[in-house]
């Protein structure tokens, strides 16, 4: 398989350390893993234990700019860029992604996405990019059995969204239900299937 870079997409669920597990397996593969993180992810997870296991820097700024590298770097003539060399993270994120994975996924960011809303950089990646996207939820039961949630689901699935579904299992809370996130095998398995 053709090493690929993927957006790695972390959203404030406490199922947010896995995405260590799948940065690293990713990485087995020989791919490159971009990680952006919301800021409830933070409350889970750090920046640091993210860039030092995937090597790169982890993206967490709506407004950042990036420097385009190689082939990328053109002039941009009237497009109000200051730097010929710089363009936003979210337009540079999307051309760059051979695919998206959201993992864990909250209620929160399916919401946005079934929605369009792009408030923050992550869901603004999403949108901006044409790279297929794979989302991996993790919430309690009840917001997973939520009907605005299934709907969501739904709208997002018939857009052509992937998904790998939860599972029962231990929650945040205490109780087992439906909402545990999937296996890291299965989302890997997810994840090779696309990209075949």
């Amino acid at each position: 398989m053709k090493k690929k870079d993927i957006i790695l997409g972390i959203t404030g669920s406490i199922a947010a350390y896995r995405a260590c597990e799948l940065i690293t397996s990713l990485g087995e593969k020989g791919h490159n893993v971009i990680c952006i993180m919301t800021a409830e992810a933070e409350e889970f997870i750090t920046p640091l234990t993210l860039e030092t296991l995937s090597g790169n820097r982890v993206y967490r700024d709506m407004f950042s700019l990036l420097r385009r590298r190689g082939s990328d770097l053109q002039t941009r003539r009237g497009t109000g860029y200051s730097d010929p060399g710089r363009e936003v993270a979210h337009v540079s994120l999307a051309r760059r992604a051979a695919l998206i994975v959201i993992c864990p996924a909250t209620a929160n960011i399916i919401a946005k996405m079934a929605s369009g809303i792009c408030d923050d950089l992550l869901s603004a990646t999403v949108v901006s990019s044409k790279a297929p996207v794979l989302i991996a939820p993790a919430m309690n039961d009840r917001m997973y059995e939520n009907g605005f949630t299934q709907k969501n689901i739904r709208e997002l699935k018939k857009a052509g969204y992937k998904f790998i579904d939860p599972v029962r299992g231990r929650l945040a809370c205490g109780y087992v239900g439906m909402g545990h996130l999937a296996d890291t095998n299965l989302i890997m398995n997810g994840i090779e299937k696309i990209l075949k």
